[in-house]
């Protein structure tokens, strides 16, 4: 226990050395992961079941994305399988808590990149829905994501 605490306080301790701007950036950063984690999970879980695939595409994209180059890739990974299994076992609470999550998105260029990985894990099954359509155009709406050019599609379909 010692050990941790002390540890927490190394953390801590670096983090103020770096200056406030630089941990308000590392908070940032964090925060859009998971968001980002939450919305490949609430589209994968959108139509009850998490396929393989999709869990595929979601590791793929979070390997070759030059956003998530610096990330702790296992992290992400077992961020985004949290958020599945919570949007399988309580689908209602999950909406909830996502939108609340995802806030750190509104706004910020990085949330095209979290609406880029959730049209890609809708249609890693050759099983694009209608309700996957739905949950993509509510992420769009509610991030402010402006849906035209190689996003035109996910709108119009």
């Amino acid at each position: 226990m010692i050990e941790i605490v002390e540890k927490m306080l190394n953390q801590t301790k670096n983090y103020l050395e770096m200056g406030m701007e630089k941990l308000e950036d590392l908070l940032i950063d964090e925060d859009i992961g998971r968001s980002s984690m939450v919305l490949a999970a609430w589209i994968s879980a959108s139509d009850g079941t998490i396929t393989e695939s999709e869990v595929a595409e979601t590791e793929k994209f979070i390997k070759n994305t030059n956003y998530f180059e610096e990330k702790n890739h296992a992290k992400l990974m077992k961020e985004y399988r949290k958020w599945c299994n919570h949007f399988i076992k309580h689908p209602e609470d999950a909406l909830a808590d996502a939108f609340i999550e995802i806030t750190a998105l509104v706004n910020r260029p990085e949330a095209i990149n979290a609406v880029q990985l959730a049209y890609k894990i809708a249609q890693s099954d050759k099983d694009f829905t209608k309700r996957e359509l739905e949950v993509i155009t509510r992420i769009c709406i509610f991030l402010g994501v402006v849906c035209d050019g190689e996003f035109e599609c996910v709108l119009k379909e």
